[in-house]
């Protein structure tokens, strides 16, 4: 499907009709979501009492505008969910600035309160973004920020400062990016006259961040920033959508995007769907890697779910989707507003609990009962969103899974190796989850199933439009790393360290490495090498993580096989660290070197060069 060109060289039309009666927080919706952020669904982690707040200078008596709160409730408030994404501290609730406006201030009236209240700081506290105490009583005062050791006007409005802060910091993860140095704009006057002459302002003041004064453009598919002050080391910033409308403007412009590294790529990159036809099994159907068999393939209803599900959802809600535990004892709905329903029926005084989990229509469930008495509850939505909680205890804010297609079947059964999960996107990727181990599978059945049934001796029914087959899992094979990841759980991570704090990271990366995703699995490879290569052997959480990245190393189908081999040889390059601190760490890589080298005869060259880093690392030092 095409892409949508969107040219923001429109953009202050839509600006001016923000500020002429649209839904307050219509445009920051739009803007966040045209650029590639995704609602990630559950709660946010990052609430208003999050930040670093200080507790002094704040007046009590004065009220907070209206927009800042709702800026904070919202659940499609991007920093809420990724402050990392932006990088600022918040102030809750907004305290008073030592720095006062002048008793001349065009901004108030004379005698009037010369106040600000800062709500916000850039990530060095170098300046800070608040409003003044004289609009407090506004809905959506003014935005105010601190420059040269006065304060002066960043936006018209605080929701406009909020949309204007996404424009400056999501392109930049989400988008294509040019950044041109001063040196060469200043050499070239011409760049800046063509950028004036082919596209627009997007109709924001110049945004005032340490000291760039910088004055946004539209075009097609792209913003460009040109940065006016001294403090902007780029004068021209370019981010796009896509690559082609990148290198558009650059070519406009006059600018050079030639160079191997000139153009980087989005930093947030969503997990690809899969392209696959309709569900095509056949009885005798196997997978390759014989994780699975179909048993039988034929025309068989799913279970009845008892009808006293449906009478959950209260009026005037309307039902999507229902299910029942296999003793029809624990009965769930969900309906169109995101609401999941849940009945405990022999519960001595039953009573629906009904909670609010999704912002979408909850399209499947499913519930178990565990042996020591624990319901489970899974539930999915159109927008792709997993929760999953035990009714006993409260719903973790994190969702247990998201893509985004919708989720259309869900499946609970306790196997033998523990309680597992199975659930059907869209797009036809089906993933089964290991709870005890957290290991994870992908199946890539097809398109259509409407319903998953997972039994307790493995078998896993899947039905579409035309009938039930009928999978007999091989959990071995399914799952071959599962016992790796319980042991990592017995290790005691947090009391060991990386080259960026505790390790308590360590052993959810080395879990991703073994991801059937290749982009988990590469990504969590260059996140590990962030926190374990070291020079002087800083990281004593390498020295157990390494056997089990050579365990990973081993697997022929691991996703990530030549990074992950150079983070191994890696490792193992700490010559040059003072008084033996490297000895344990290169001991634990020259143990596992017999086991990794048959790479030399991998047929992928950059395994087999790899191989030979290792070797190197791990020859013994030359005599002095």
């Amino acid at each position: 499907m095409t892409r949508e060109i969107i040219d923001y060289g429109q953009f202050a039309e839509r600006l001016r009709e923000r500020q002429q009666g649209r839904p307050r927080w219509e445009l920051l919706h739009a803007v966040q979501e045209e650029w590639g952020y995704e609602d990630p669904g559950g709660e946010p982690g990052h609430s208003r009492w999050g930040g670093e707040n200080r507790t002094d200078g704040i007046d009590w008596e004065l009220p907070v505008p209206q927009a800042l709160n709702e800026w904070w409730d919202s659940p499609l408030n991007s920093f809420a969910f990724n402050p990392r994404l932006y990088w600022v501290h918040t102030q809750w609730p907004p305290t008073m600035s030592d720095l006062e406006l002048p008793p001349d201030s065009p901004l108030v009236a004379r005698g009037g309160d010369r106040r600000v209240c800062v709500f916000m700081s850039e990530y060095h506290y170098s300046q800070a973004w608040g409003y003044l105490a004289a609009e407090a009583e506004l809905p959506d005062p003014r935005v105010v920020v601190s420059l040269g050791g006065e304060w002066v006007v960043q936006s018209r409005s605080l929701s406009e400062f909020l949309t204007q802060l996404a424009f400056e910091r999501l392109p930049a993860h989400y988008g294509w990016t040019l950044r041109v140095r001063r040196s060469v704009v200043d050499a070239d006057p011409e760049i800046v006259r063509r950028l004036t002459a082919s596209y627009r302002e997007l109709g924001l003041l110049p945004w005032q961040e340490m000291g760039t004064d910088a004055l946004s453009y539209g075009a097609p598919d792209a913003v460009v920033r040109h940065g006016r002050g001294p403090g902007a080391d780029f004068a021209i910033v370019i981010n796009a959508r896509t690559r082609e409308a990148l290198v558009a403007v650059a070519e406009t412009l006059g600018v050079d995007w030639s160079g191997e590294k000139a153009i980087s790529p989005p930093s947030q990159v969503p997990e690809p769907l899969e392209d696959l036809g309709p569900v095509s099994l056949a009885q005798g159907d196997a997978d390759p890697r014989g994780r699975w068999t179909v048993l039988t393939r034929g025309h068989s209803a799913p279970p009845a779910v008892p009808g006293a599900a449906a009478a959950l959802v209260p009026a005037p809600g309307a039902l999507r989707s229902v299910a029942s535990d296999r003793n029809g004892t624990t009965l769930v709905a969900g309906d169109t507003d995101g609401c999941v329903h849940v009945l405990e029926t022999d519960d001595e005084s039953p009573e629906t609990i009904s909670l609010t989990l999704h912002r979408a229509p909850v399209t499947a469930l499913a519930c178990l009962e565990l042996g020591n008495g624990t319901r489970l509850v899974l539930s999915g939505d159109e927008h792709g969103v997993i929760r999953y909680w035990s009714t006993r205890r409260k719903p973790m804010r994190i969702p247990f899974a998201r893509r985004a297609t919708p989720v259309r079947a869900l499946a609970l059964a306790p196997l033998e190796t523990g309680p597992a999960l199975a659930a059907a996107w869209a797009d036809g990727l089906v993933r089964l989850w290991d709870l005890e181990s957290d290991a994870t599978a992908g199946l890539r059945l097809g398109t259509g199933i409407r319903f998953l049934g997972l039994d307790a001796d493995g078998t896993l029914r899947v039905t579409d439009d035309h009938g039930t087959s009928a999978l007999r899992l091989d959990t071995a094979r399914l799952w071959p790393h599962r016992d790796l990841q319980l042991r990592l759980d017995g290790v005691d991570w947090g009391s060991l360290w990386t080259a960026r704090g505790p390790g308590h990271m360590v052993p959810e990366l080395i879990g991703k490495v073994a991801s059937d995703d290749k982009k988990t699995a590469m990504d969590a490879v260059h996140d590990l090498y962030r926190l374990l290569v070291s020079k002087d052997a800083a990281s004593t959480a390498a020295v157990p993580a390494i056997p089990f990245l050579v365990e990973l190393m081993t697997d022929p189908d691991n996703k990530s096989r030549s990074t992950l081999l150079l983070l191994i040889a890696d490792l193992a390059d700490v010559r040059r660290a003072r008084g033996g601190r490297g000895d344990a760490q290169l001991a634990a890589v020259r143990e596992a070197l017999p086991a990794l080298r048959y790479l030399h005869d991998d047929p992928e060259s950059p395994i087999r060069w790899a191989a030979n880093e290792l070797e190197q690392n791990c020859a013994a030092a030359p005599a002095p």
